[in-house]
């Protein structure tokens, strides 16, 4: 599960820069009238982010 979550972090963080950059636009319906989709931007490495805590959780189990 940890690898997994490395690798969802991983692709969150690329569309959010490729939503940034104007590249995709393929979830959104405003096409080109709005060349940067800073929001998405945003979300994508808010949901990296949330990936990498939820790695970090995945450690070893604890002592006892």
């Amino acid at each position: 599960m940890k690898a997994l979550a490395y690798v969802l972090a991983l692709v969150f963080f690329v569309l959010g820069i490729l939503y940034g950059m104007g590249k995709i636009e393929f979830l959104t319906r405003s096409g080109t009238a709005h060349p940067s989709h800073v929001s998405h931007l945003i979300l994508c490495w808010v949901i990296a982010l949330l990936c990498l805590i939820w790695a970090r959780f995945q450690g070893a189990p604890a002592r006892r």
